[in-house]
């Protein structure tokens, strides 16, 4: 029994040498790896090590990491756990400028250290407040009176001895910069209080006169402001011009300002009446041979019949007549009267306007070719006509009354000669204009140049009245019209 007591602890005493050796074995290869396994520690700055701080604002620190290292293990990095980081700064928040955080700590023998920087910046742009203007306005000409004005900064406090101010026309500038640099600008705008009104001038006068019949033509106007220069193209015109009717017609020029000043200039445009020629009558038997919707082909060869027998003849032609002949007519001694541009009854009747258009067109290629400006006419198809009832009621009782008071004489005639529609034989047009004139003391004769066997009939016609003491005459503007009854 003792004998297996002792036995036991020989054995337990061995295991227990071979614990300690094995412990000792440990301690001595741990050791001497330790020694041989260098070890270095660093702190990782968490976010830049250059950072910038609006002044103004709260530093929140980022913070480090401690990194411990070795040569032979531990090569990825190992973070110690509460490990203690020395932080130490100049950092001012108050104040600009550039400042350092150093971080720095230990751990198994080994020191690290980091260092960030700091700059605290100013980016926030000066206030400039405008006292409010009592007047809001300036009298054109005079200095504006400052109303005041403040600027003030984050950083630098009242910087308002700082601005600079400059004025112009209706407008005042405030510009500051603060000593970091930040500029700031206000305006104030001034609404200027001018006194003087723009001015029109009208081409033309005041008191304007136009012919009835003669379309009114806006004869032009300038507007200058004292401030806002041309304001020509700011004109309000208004009125209308009834040319057609005698009358006197106020047209209103407007014009206003940036400033709310206004001008109203009228120009009172009178439509005259031309005074009625009084008719006279030629002594002794007289004819007045007219000839329709010329010149022709035909009109050569009746100007030669004309001038072999000493007689005048007038022509009322159209806009498609020859040039030359036209001239030929006047230069001959013939009366030349318009009749129409064209023919056309629906478009020539068709209103006042239209007609009187066309009237003043026929003119103007009449005078274009011959140097008169004749005031002789005829209404295509009299003034007793029935076709322009179907494009212009009572048309023809307004036109010649107009047409006189536009300083025109228009001529119908009290001898026809059957040439438009109802005779081609000029045996025919011979008779009928012969058994005419015997009626009259005084005849106007309607004929047409454009048709060859009424042209052929002049010389019969001159042969007889000369026969028989006829004088052939050109009609003139105070010569009797032999106006028909009115049938529109």
């Amino acid at each position: 029994m003792e004998e297996s007591s002792k036995k036991r602890g020989r054995q337990l005493m061995w295991v227990l040498i071979l614990i300690l050796t094995l412990a000792a074995l440990a301690a001595a290869a741990w050791f001497v790896a330790f020694r041989v396994n260098r070890f270095s520690l660093e702190l990782a700055l968490t976010g830049e090590p250059k950072l910038q701080l609006e002044y103004g604002d709260s530093f929140t620190e980022p913070g480090v990491t401690p990194i411990l290292r070795g040569t032979l293990f531990l090569k990825e990095g190992y973070t110690p756990d509460k490990l203690e980081i020395h932080r130490e700064t100049d950092l001012n928040e108050g104040k600009l400028g550039k400042y350092t955080i150093t971080y720095s700590t230990e751990f198994l023998n080994c020191t690290a250290e980091a260092r960030r920087e700091i700059r605290v910046i100013d980016t926030k742009a000066p206030t400039i407040t405008l006292k409010e203007d009592p007047e809001g306005s300036l009298v054109e000409g005079v200095i504006y009176q400052e109303a005041g004005f403040t600027a003030t900064d984050n950083y630098d406090g009242d910087i308002t001895d700082r601005v600079v101010r400059t004025e112009e026309p209706g407008l005042v500038t405030y510009a500051v910069t603060d000593s970091s640099g930040n500029p700031a600008v206000a305006q104030r705008k001034i609404p200027l209080r001018d006194m003087i009104l723009p001015e029109i001038q009208l081409e033309g006068g005041e008191d304007y006169v136009i012919t009835l019949g003669t379309r009114y033509e806006e004869p032009g106007f300038t507007a200058t402001d004292n401030v806002d220069g041309d304001v020509t193209a700011m004109v309000q015109v208004e009125g209308e011009v009834d040319w057609l009717t005698a009358g006197t017609y106020p047209i209103t020029y407007t014009v206003t300002d940036s400033c709310e000043n206004t001008t109203v200039v009228t120009r009172n445009v009178e439509v005259a009446v031309q005074p009625w020629q009084d008719t006279v009558y030629p002594e002794g038997k007289v004819v007045y041979l007219t000839f329709d919707d010329g010149p022709s082909a035909y009109t050569a060869e009746l100007l030669d019949v004309l001038d072999a027998y000493g007689a005048k003849a007038t022509f009322f032609v159209v806009g498609s007549g020859s040039g030359n002949m036209m001239r030929q007519i006047v230069k001959r001694g013939h009366s030349i009267g318009i009749h129409a541009v064209n023919h056309d009854y629906g478009k020539l009747y068709a209103s006042p306007e239209a007609y009187f258009d066309d009237l003043m067109k026929m003119q103007s290629i009449i005078y274009d070719n011959t140097g008169v400006k004749t005031t002789l006419m005829r209404f295509p198809g009299g003034s007793s006509n029935l076709v322009s009832r179907h494009s212009c009621e009572g048309i023809m009782t307004f036109l010649t009354q107009a047409v006189q008071d536009a300083g025109f004489q228009y001529f119908d005639w009290n001898v026809y000669s059957g040439d438009a529609g109802e005779t081609k034989r000029t045996e025919k047009v011979v008779d009928n204009v012969i058994a005419g004139i015997q009626e009259h003391r005084v005849s106007i004769v309607l004929q047409h140049d454009i048709h060859k066997y009424s042209v052929d009939a002049v010389e019969d016609i001159l042969r007889w009245g000369k026969r028989n003491g006829y004088k052939f005459l050109a009609l003139q503007s105070d010569s009797p019209g032999f106006h028909h009854d009115l049938n529109n």
